[in-house]
């Protein structure tokens, strides 16, 4: 006889009160997120689409015996391709109506567009036409899983009802890969006479895939990714999907095919090789293009008129058609350098574009210079002695004279000032300066200068020179 084991009755009415908690637990969890599983529908799509796209290459690889075959694929193609053009409407239905979070679990396209609009007639010729061409071919008849639907109660529904009554948006597309599963697997099955046996492959890792050479797997948005394949075999030609989507691949002298992809958005992409029975899942990663610069190799004191440097971190740059540009400064690149001059006083930023986006940005400020140096130039511009100067000018090219005073003290303190309306030394300037003693002290001052914006005047530094 089988053991018992005795318990209070305190302890039943505890274990009775736990298993009731239990129950209220799930139930609450099974009614606050209803319809939460049709978020799943769109990752199952993927592995629809990918058995689709598979029984469609095996489908193309049948030469038909006669017109009745070569009816039935080409009709098998053509459905397919109204399935695709009712997918097609769907997505135009998600962008219009914003289709996403909770209203996948509504069912507006299902009732609205198909069963009481005008796409359950082009929905249900799509079957019919499908029917007719594979019973003429078979002898068999494809109602009962297209047209004609019995659900598991016994109950009986044409096929717009029986797919489309009440169903979730995002449910749609995955009804449609079902259905034409169902299309390529009857058909491949009657015209091969035999089951479907689908490729096998062996999975193997990025390590031990010698026909895979190398490729970088982190790139930045507007770089383009490259990936060459060389088959073992010559007669095998690789399929490389990025994403589940085929890439077009192109032979090149040497025997490789290359792939060469550019992504439109950050974040990470699936990248799957096929080649014999070979089979490589990988990926890389691409990330948004980022203004980044080497601090210790920077500076950052922003003076107005005065150059500052910035060194580019160039590996977070797209590889082509960057520049940065800046309303408030002068900005100019040579390779990894930034050289920024700043025309006003104040917070400016330096944008990073790519062609004609903004990509990313930096706030700098600038100070208000201190006093301007200035020196004596002769006429080709060079610096000089006061017997040869021709002009006053600042060292800093970003500055320029526009008026100073000169004034002549000789060794009794007697003093002459003259004012110069420009920055040249005019004839009565240069008079005053031959008539006084050696040893009078010449002094340029008031010097005022304008910036390159003509929004700034400033004071330079004074000359003090001895004859």
């Amino acid at each position: 006889m089988g053991s018992t084991i005795k318990i209070t009755k305190s302890k039943n009415m505890s274990f009775k009160k736990l298993s009731f908690l239990y129950l209220v637990f799930i139930l609450f969890l099974f009614f606050s997120s209803p319809g939460q599983y049709v978020v799943h529908y769109d990752q199952m799509r993927i592995t629809q689409t990918e058995l689709n796209q598979r029984l469609n290459s095996k489908l193309s690889t049948y030469s038909p015996r006669n017109n009745d075959e070569k009816e039935l694929i080409e009709t098998t193609i053509a459905s397919i391709g109204a399935l695709d053009s009712l997918g097609k409407s769907y997505k135009l239905f998600v962008e219009k109506n914003l289709i996403y979070g909770d209203k996948l679990r509504e069912n507006q396209f299902a009732e609205k567009e198909v069963r009481k609009g005008t796409l359950a007639q082009f929905f249900t010729e799509i079957n019919e036409k499908i029917e007719t061409a594979y019973s003429k071919v078979s002898g068999k008849s494809l109602k009962s899983e297209i047209l004609n639907l019995r659900s598991f109660t016994g109950q009986d529904f044409q096929s717009v009802e029986f797919f489309f009554k009440e169903t979730p948006n995002g449910v749609v597309l995955s009804i449609l890969e079902h259905l034409k599963t169902i299309y390529l697997s009857n058909v491949i099955t009657e015209l091969f006479k035999q089951k479907i046996v689908l490729p096998k492959y062996e999975q193997i890792a990025l390590q031990d895939a010698s026909f895979i050479q190398k490729f970088k797997r982190m790139l930045v948005l507007g770089n383009v990714f490259e990936m060459s394949v060389k088959p073992e075999n010559k007669d095998e030609k690789p399929e490389v999907r990025i994403n589940g989507s085929i890439q077009n691949l192109k032979l090149n002298p040497s025997g490789l095919y290359d792939l060469n992809f550019t992504p439109t958005t950050p974040g990470k992409y699936s990248v799957e090789v096929n080649i014999g029975e070979k089979r490589l899942f990988t990926g890389f990663e691409v990330m948004k293009p980022e203004f980044r610069f080497i601090m210790e190799k920077s500076s950052f004191d922003a003076f107005v008129g005065e150059k500052m440097i910035i060194s580019l971190d160039t590996q977070f740059f797209p590889s082509k058609r960057v520049t940065f540009v800046s309303d408030k400064a002068e900005v100019e690149r040579d390779g990894e350098i930034l050289t920024v001059t700043p025309y006003e006083m104040g917070l400016f930023y330096v944008t990073m574009m790519n062609g004609e986006d903004k990509v990313d940005e930096i706030a700098l400020y600038a100070h208000e210079p201190e006093s301007i140096e200035v020196g004596l130039l002769d006429i080709s511009g060079e610096p000089s002695s006061l017997n040869t100067a021709n002009r006053l000018e600042s060292l800093n090219t970003f500055w320029q004279v526009v008026s100073f005073r000169m004034t002549v003290v000789n060794e009794n303190g007697d003093k002459k000032s003259l004012r110069s309306a420009t920055r040249y030394l005019r004839n009565d300037l240069r008079e005053i300066e031959q008539n006084a003693v050696k040893g009078s002290v010449l002094i340029f001052d008031d010097i005022k200068l304008i910036g390159k914006n003509r929004g700034i005047v400033k004071t330079g530094r004074p000359i003090v020179l001895t004859k």
